[in-house]
């Protein structure tokens, strides 16, 4: 039979797996004085009702019913353990402690151990074509719709657009089978800026899914930014992702507000040309007419010279000064990814392909809604001109502007969105929600 050694590590690692055994059975709030305080609020947020047992209920459930297999490698304050569970599935879990008393749980690693060949890394550039492939071998299923993005040989431009992300990938002996994107921000939430990693684009090839492949890609988030490095993550979900919304069920801090995202048919709202393309002397008003706007919501980071001219020259060929357009007192700046990205989807009704421009900033001062729905327009006619079919903007029912653009929508897509380990704030749902569709 195999024992945990009597050092601090397996102290706490022999507790740990006890509570895990029973699901919880005794566990009360006084659990959480095992874990090292950072751990505690990243996992638990200060001040929620926190029902203890009933995350242990949750792991339980993942894991299993489970015996302990053998210990892999054990110093005073780390432990690493193998675990057969019932179901055939076997586990490795790494556990840290503090150097010092009272060897509080510094964290807890569970990763699965395959019986067959999977790398895990950062992706690269040279790995754009597999997963294009992996991408398009997984539609989004949304009721008896299917949708799926072909990115081609530019899987990566979503990424130039962003602050700082990871795209990491797991191979099945060599092939690509899943990917798990992340990227790191900043965000405003309840007036506190926060470092929040927004999950996007993940994916794993069918004949791989169940097999604990996601998991196992998420260590690379792991390894790469250190315990504290962010307040928490953030994701949307479909509410028409049966499947997604199932496996989101018990995950934490699901808000009550959604974001909504218009689509506007470029041919019908086609209008006339209207304002006049920015340049870098036109960042204060730009900044001002942003701020203005968005400043009051939820997730919005009000602009600085300094950051709108870093997301305007991070990636120039796709979205720069020249696709950001303004009036007086408006102003609207699209990406045109339909010059590398399809959308396909497939129902009963049949196929269609969708190339769509993305809103990515807008803006109005009050009262010039007009203006801001002739540079819609325009924006359109400009699309349309390229043979790119579709115009999306995010709003939500409290966001400024949300009557004129649901009254111009051809459709709307509402997203539920989580944020594990950051809790809702109080009255948040009076103030709209800001979705920046870089990072969507």
């Amino acid at each position: 039979m195999t024992t945990l050694p009597d050092t601090p590590a397996g102290r706490r690692a022999a507790w740990y797996l006890d509570r895990l055994a029973s699901a919880g059975a005794d566990a009360t709030e006084a659990d959480l004085e095992c874990f090292e305080p950072g751990l505690v609020n990243r996992r638990w947020a200060p001040g929620v009702s926190r029902d203890i047992a009933a995350d242990w209920r949750s792991l339980g459930e993942q894991v299993g019913a489970f015996e302990l297999a053998s210990v892999e490698e054990a110093s005073p304050c780390t432990l690493a353990v193998i675990v057969n569970a019932a179901n055939g599935k076997r586990w490795r879990a790494s556990f840290r402690v503090e150097e010092q008393g009272p060897h509080r749980i510094e964290g807890v690693d569970w990763e699965r151990v395959f019986d067959f060949d999977v790398t895990v890394r950062e992706a690269m550039e040279a790995d754009a074509a597999a997963l294009s492939e992996v991408e398009r071998r997984c539609p989004i299923v949304l009721g008896d719709t299917s949708v799926t993005f072909d990115r081609g040989d530019a899987y990566f431009a979503f990424a130039r657009l962003m602050e700082e992300v990871t795209v990491a990938a797991g191979f099945v002996g060599g092939v690509a089978a899943a990917i798990n994107c992340g990227a790191l921000h900043t965000m405003r939430i309840g007036g506190v800026d926060m470092r929040v990693m927004t999950a996007i684009h993940t994916r794993v090839l069918p004949e791989h899914q169940g097999k604990g492949l996601w998991g196992a890609v998420g260590r690379v988030f792991n390894q790469k930014y250190a315990p504290g490095a962010m307040a928490g993550s953030h994701g949307y979900v479909s509410v028409e992702n049966v499947a997604m919304q199932h496996g989101f069920r018990r995950t934490p801090n699901k808000w009550a507000m959604r974001a909504l995202r218009a689509q506007l048919r470029s041919d019908r709202h086609a209008g006339p040309r209207a304002g006049r393309p920015a340049t870098p002397g036109d960042a204060a008003r730009i900044i001002d007419i942003l701020n203005a706007t968005h400043e009051d919501e939820e997730l919005y980071l009000p602009y600085t010279v300094e950051s709108l001219t870093q997301r305007l020259t991070r990636a120039p060929e796709q979205y720069s000064w020249e696709r950001v357009w303004l009036t007086d007192n408006a102003v609207a700046g699209v990406w045109p990814a339909g010059d590398t990205i399809r959308v396909i989807t497939e129902s009963p009704a049949g196929r269609t392909e969708s190339r769509r421009g993305l809103v990515l900033d807008y803006g109005f001062l009050p009262g010039a809604e007009d203006e801001l729905e002739a540079l819609l327009r325009a924006w359109c006619g400009w699309l349309a001109a390229r043979d790119l079919d579709t115009l999306s903007i995010f709003t939500s029912e409290r966001s400024p502007g949300y009557e004129r653009i649901r009254g111009l929508a051809d459709a709307v897509d509402a997203f539920d969105m989580w944020t594990p380990g950051i809790p809702e704030p109080a009255g948040a749902p009076e103030r709209g929600l800001y979705t920046d569709q870089v990072y969507f």
